[in-house]
């Protein structure tokens, strides 16, 4: 029984863990509700503080087919 547990434990650990951070996965930024692509960070723009909260960048989600939130922030185009 406590083998059952620990093994149960251990495949919910994994299964939580097993997706990728959202920065590693491609930026979008959004532009009049369309996403665009945002390049490469600290290269192509930066994502500075901003008090309002606002979004930087957006990754893509394949198991719903929709962008989310990933980085916050205000963007700022370096090139």
């Amino acid at each position: 029984m406590l083998s059952t547990a620990v093994v149960t434990a251990v495949v919910a650990a994994m299964a939580t863990n097993s997706r990728p951070p959202c920065s590693s996965l491609p930026q979008y930024y959004e532009y009049k509700g369309e996403f665009y692509p945002a390049g490469i960070e600290g290269y192509d723009y930066q994502c500075q503080f901003d008090h309002f909260g606002e979004t930087c960048t957006y990754y893509f989600d394949d198991a719903t087919g929709t962008y989310k939130p990933c980085k916050y922030g205000k963007i700022v185009w370096i090139r």
